[in-house]
């Protein structure tokens, strides 16, 4: 009996120590996330002075891919080549197959992930597009770029030669040395790498592999590409306006002239061209609603409404592929695009699924599906030209280029345009931002895809998906003009956002 007890008041004493804890997570507070200058509020708590954030909500504002599996209660990051699994209860993790530990365990709390963000926000600094630190003081996540100070990378044919140029705010010293395998490593002192913008910058065409690794111990950052073109000599040196580090690697004879290092990578000085691609159009219906709303109709009424708001403040120009319902090939859009040297391409579209209650917005920009659902997406936005490739061929002798055959799969596997993509990443993020705030539906955020209407394109780009056609309540949004408004202002802030930040570069 006294045993018995005893028994009970063990049980009643950890039931008030978990209720005390309970308290003081219950009282939940929020935390900021700065970027780009806009600050987001996000949920956070503390439990005996840590502080836990919400990585489910800063996952949203940041980008990647946040997945529960509900076995062993798993919970796993994907963001571009990086791979996070982390279990609720438990202080370890595992980052790209290696096990480490953040001190303080993660936990679960009204279905969103929580994690330490003293002890967790530095492993993710290592391996994100941008350079994020968590203040205590001031319960803020700060995402910026300016920490770094080797910015971007590009790599480009001439008439002698590779020319590879590598950015810089200012000059620094480094060493240049060719390795087993045709590798070119570039060890840059005292040199902090935007790793996600310079392995955007990976091109199939001239290299196999491109690597950044970033060293703690001794401050030298280091990229290394694995070149197609035989290394039997190079030269090298820093040029000014902006700073780089210029590396041509001659044909015989090769001298670098004066007209090839001018670089040609990014945005332009000035963001001042916006073309706006409603998507389908005359014989493409694209996604038919419940009601029979057309999607073609939905994205050039919402292109209307975005092309007028620009127009008026009378900042930039504006360049539509299409301005009335007629049949527009998705190769012509990108030429239109390129014709224009434009800054941004924005295409506009409706979604669409099988399961009528799915709901909600996306913003994609140009890469490997990680999802099915991207993927599905893609699929869909891609048939026309299929459609169309397939007529044409048709009409002709089969090819043996099997891109012909299968012309999406042929640019996605080797000829993915990548230049543009940290970019296009970006302002992805802040239409996502903008949307967040302005659109009354559920947010699907911002996911990656191959869509061969922004490969061809060069120039950051991005592919929106304003809502669910499929689903009743998004079909008769879809068809409001209010609606249509909403999603042209909030595309709009994003794009004067974006013209700030990068003519301020």
């Amino acid at each position: 009996m006294i045993r018995h007890s005893k028994r009970i008041r063990q049980v009643l004493t950890f039931t008030i120590l978990l209720l005390a804890i309970g308290t003081s997570i219950v009282g939940a507070e929020t935390a900021r996330v700065i970027i780009s200058g806009e600050s987001q509020k996000i949920p956070m708590y503390e439990v005996k002075e840590t502080s836990y954030i919400s990585f489910s909500d800063l996952v949203s504002l940041t980008g990647g891919r946040l997945d529960w599996e509900t076995v062993g209660h798993q919970i796993s990051f994907v963001q571009d080549t990086n791979r996070f699994l982390f279990l609720i209860d438990s202080p370890y993790f595992t980052r790209n197959q290696q096990r480490l530990n953040m001190t303080f365990p993660a936990a679960y709390r009204e279905g969103r992930l929580f994690l330490p963000a003293e002890t967790f926000m530095p492993f993710l600094d290592q391996v994100a597009r941008q350079k994020i630190v968590w203040e205590k003081s001031s319960r803020t996540v700060r995402v910026h770029s300016e920490y770094f100070n080797v910015t971007d990378m590009a790599i480009a044919p001439k008439a002698n030669g590779l020319l590879i140029e590598i950015f810089l705010t200012s000059a620094l010293a480094y060493d240049i040395f060719v390795t087993e395998g045709n590798w070119l490593n570039i060890s840059i002192r005292d040199g902090r790498l935007n790793a996600g913008r310079i392995q955007s910058r990976k091109d199939s065409r001239y290299m196999y592999r491109l690597k950044t690794h970033q060293s703690v111990e001794t401050g030298t950052g280091q990229i290394s590409m694995r070149l197609k073109r035989k290394i039997d000599k190079w030269t090298h040196k820093i040029v000014d306006d902006p700073p780089r580090i210029q590396i041509s690697i001659p044909d015989l004879n090769f001298e670098l002239s004066a007209e090839d290092t001018s670089p040609q990578i990014g945005p332009d000085n000035k963001i001042d061209v916006i073309v706006i691609d409603p998507g389908h159009g005359g014989t493409h219906y694209g996604a038919v609603g419940p009601k029979g709303t057309r999607e073609k109709h939905v994205a050039l009424d919402i292109a209307r409404e975005l092309a007028k708001l620009i127009r008026k403040d009378k900042q930039f120009k504006v360049i539509m592929t299409r301005d009335r319902d007629e049949t527009i090939d998705l190769e012509e859009r990108a030429e239109i695009a390129n014709r224009s040297s434009c800054d941004l391409f924005i295409s506009i579209h409706a979604n669409s699924a099988t399961k009528s209650h799915i709901r909600g917005w996306n913003v994609f920009f140009l890469a490997q599906a990680l999802n099915d659902s991207a993927r599905a997406v893609a699929q869909f936005e891609n048939s026309a030209f299929l459609r169309d490739r397939n007529a044409l061929n048709a009409h002709r002798e089969v090819s043996d280029d099997a891109s012909l055959n299968d012309p999406v799969m042929g640019i996605l596997n080797e000829m993915i345009m990548t230049e543009f993509q940290a970019e296009s990443h970006d302002f992805a993020m802040m239409v996502d931002r903008e949307f967040r705030r302005n659109l009354k539906i559920p947010a699907r955020g911002v996911d990656q895809a191959g869509f061969f209407v922004l490969n061809r394109v060069f120039a950051p780009s991005v592919l929106i998906e304003a809502g669910f056609i499929s689903n009743k309540t998004e079909e008769k949004l879809l068809k409001n003009k209010k609606f249509h408004k909403s999603v042209a202002k909030s595309i709009y802030s994003a794009i004067k956002r974006f013209k700030a930040k990068y003519e301020s570069q």
